[in-house]
């Protein structure tokens, strides 16, 4: 009975129990105890498919109720989870140690496409321009939220902005994890820069000479410079060693960066091999140096004038030398060159030969620092000493050793003096004047030793000029002061005396015969000179601001007046002769003489009609029939006028009509008509 009733009561108890649990509180004597909360599951996993090849799977996280869980899918499964599922729906009963029931249903979505619109993009302006873009859309899909991710690390984002030129790709997941990924390329709409170098290294050690010399092409100019040094010019000039960086832009903003080296001079330096000579004045000691650092090509400067990278054939002593290389730097150092014996050979004294052809030329020398006996051996007489004498002009090679082997050789020139020259010349002094003559002779040296003595055979000393009045040989003999002479003789001619006036005259008169014995404007003047033979030159002067060097010229008087004519000759001393004229020029009067036949018959007379003209300036001609019909035209004045034929017909003989226009010289027109008898 009591455990019956016992029984009960827990039945009881559990039922309220239960029925607590499910408000959330229990009550025992009236204090408040806060009972389990109900179950509740959090669904995860593959709860969509991308495709038919795929299967999907459910996690449960179930949280609340009372452990241990038992679980009971809608496909008879007990497991937690499940895997390798289809599309469908999936109902689990989750039932907790208490009998607490939770049913959850769980639907796997099948395959839906996911389809994105093109890439819409815009290409940026240069090669090295940041300015593309792209833009996606979903064009078939689930629904939102979408996750997007870009190549270039952007996400959640429809639309890449600040793209540079190159390949990308963007990918687009739905809500259910199943994406679709496409890519695309960003163009560049023009070329971009390319840019040449010209890196000039540091020319020397510690200076600032080095360059950057840039060549920019593509893009859009003007083009900006930011170096890394501040400078914004094109190109870096008297710069230091180091890295140097640029970026450049264009006109778009489009720009290009790199960088740049600049590398220090290698520091020169000077490596050297000494050879001594053998005996003191040998003269065959050598230096021979290399250089280390700088840059070839390099140049030598000795201070005995060599030139090269090897100083050769010197005497023992200091000698020092300045190398300078391509880029001016310079590396200076001093070298001494030693003698391996001491022999050496002294010139004391050595003198030319005095006159050109003489022997007077010697040689005097010592010898110093010989070991032991000394030889000596021209080249001339093997047998002469140190001391010679009586030498002409030439070349002697001497060759002295001592007993330790040294051997000194020198060679010696014997000059020989310039050779003594006496030359006379001359020159007559006219007075055309007076008609006096003077002679004038000198004499002109060369060579020889100032001061001279000077001795004419006219008897003057100690002068270079004297006068001379007549005819004949002049003498002159020139010492120097060594002694040495020189003799010269010429010939003089004196004249009797020079052109004198009264043998010079000239006329004048028409080229051409006329009517008017007066000269007029235009006409060809021919003035006839005498001139006697003693006269070699002449100019004539006409008054009118024109000359002539002819003898019997030709000239035409362009306009009227009196003119002064003047012919002047001159003779072989310079001296000329004068004559003048005064010619009066007229301006013609106007004259035509018409004629009233002609008779064209070939013989020569009044062939032809034409005017006779003067004083005209202008002339034309038209002939006529009685008919009024045009039979010839001319104009000119040098017509030679109608011959009688018509358009290649001869015309028959009658009466003709003329009208002749001509202009007078000052200019006004006159016309004249009339009659003439063609006669055959």
């Amino acid at each position: 009975m009591i455990l019956s009733l016992l029984w009960s009561v827990m039945i009881s108890f559990t039922v309220s129990a239960q029925h607590a649990i499910e408000r959330g509180v229990l009550n025992f004597d009236n204090n408040r105890i806060f009972a389990t909360k109900g179950i509740t599951v959090g669904v995860s996993g593959k709860l969509a498919l991308c495709s038919h090849a795929e299967k999907g799977h459910i996690i449960l996280d179930v949280q609340g109720g009372v452990a241990p869980y038992t679980y009971r899918w809608n496909t008879l499964q007990t497991t937690k989870d499940r895997t390798d599922l289809y599309s469908g729906t999936y109902t689990v009963v989750i039932t907790d140690a208490v009998g607490t029931v939770h049913t959850e249903r769980i639907v796997v979505q099948p395959p839906y496409p996911l389809i994105l619109n093109p890439v819409e993009k815009a290409d940026a302006s240069c090669s090295s321009g940041n300015d593309g873009s792209a833009k996606i859309s979903v064009k078939v899909g689930r629904g939102e939220p979408y996750r997007v991710t870009w190549s270039n690390g952007l996400t959640d984002t429809w639309e890449a902005t600040n793209l540079e030129p190159g390949s990308y790709s963007v990918t687009v997941a739905d809500k259910f994890n199943c994406d679709i990924t496409t890519t695309f390329e960003i163009k560049a709409a023009s070329e971009g820069m390319q840019v040449s170098e010209a890196i000039q290294d540091l020319g020397c050690s510690g200076l600032s000479n080095g360059s950057i010399n840039l060549s920019v092409k593509g893009g859009q100019a003007p083009y900006t410079y930011q170096w890394s040094n501040g400078s914004t010019s094109k190109d870096l000039i008297n710069i230091t060693e180091g890295d140097y960086s640029v970026i450049i832009k264009d006109q778009t903003g489009c720009s290009f960066q790199a960088s740049y080296a600049v590398k220090a001079a290698t520091q020169m330096g000077l490596k050297e091999t000494v050879q001594p000579e053998s005996c003191a004045g040998a003269g065959n000691g050598s230096i021979q140096v290399s250089v280390q650092g700088g840059t070839a090509p390099y140049m030598y400067k000795w201070n005995n004038g060599q030139s090269t990278s090897k100083l050769g054939d010197v005497n023992a002593g200091d000698y020092s030398l300045i190398v300078t290389d391509a880029f001016g730097c310079t590396v200076e150092k001093k070298f001494t060159v030693g003698t391996d014996s001491a022999l050496e050979l002294e010139v004391l004294d050595q003198t030319k030969a005095a006159c050109a052809g003489s022997s007077a030329g010697s040689i005097h020398l010592a010898i110093k620092g010989a070991s032991g006996k000394y030889s000596t051996k021209w080249s001339d007489d093997p047998s002469a000493g140190l001391n010679r004498e009586n030498l002409s002009a030439g070349t002697y090679h001497l060759s002295v050793s001592d007993e330790s082997g040294c051997n000194v050789t020198k060679t010696f020139t014997i000059a020989e003096a310039q050779a003594l020259q006496a030359r006379i010349e001359t020159v007559l002094d006219v007075d055309c004047a007076i008609g006096a003559i003077t002679g004038v002779a000198w004499v002109s040296i060369k060579g020889g030793v100032q001061p001279y003595q000077i001795s004419w055979s006219s008897g003057e000393e100690a002068t270079r000029e004297i006068n001379f009045h007549s005819s004949g040989s002049l003498k002159v003999n020139v010492t120097d002061a060594l002694g040495c002479t020189s003799q010269t003789e010429v010939r003089v001619d004196f004249p009797s005396q020079i052109n004198k006036a009264g043998r010079l005259d000239f006329d004048y008169r028409k080229l051409e015969i006329s009517s008017e014995p007066e000269v007029q404007v235009d006409e060809e003047i021919i003035f006839e000179s005498v001139i006697s033979d003693d006269f070699i030159g002449w100019e004539w002067s006409f008054g009118d601001g024109n000359a002539s060097k002819e003898k019997d010229p030709i000239h035409i008087f362009q306009t009227s007046g009196m003119f002064e004519v003047t012919l002047t000759a001159y003779d072989i001393y310079g001296c000329s002769s004068i004559e003048k004229n005064i010619i009066q020029v007229n301006t013609p009067l106007e004259f035509i003489a018409i004629p009233n036949a002609f008779t064209p018959n070939g013989d020569g007379l009044n062939d032809t009609f034409i005017p006779k003209l003067r004083a005209v300036s202008t002339f034309s001609m038209d002939i006529f029939n009685t008919w009024g019909e045009k039979m010839y035209s001319v104009s000119g004045l040098e017509s030679k006028g109608w011959d009688g034929v018509y358009q290649g017909q001869v015309s028959p003989p009658g009466n003709y009509l003329y009208q002749i226009t001509y202009t007078s010289r000052d200019g006004q027109l006159f016309t004249r008509t009339g009659g003439v008898t063609l006669i055959r």
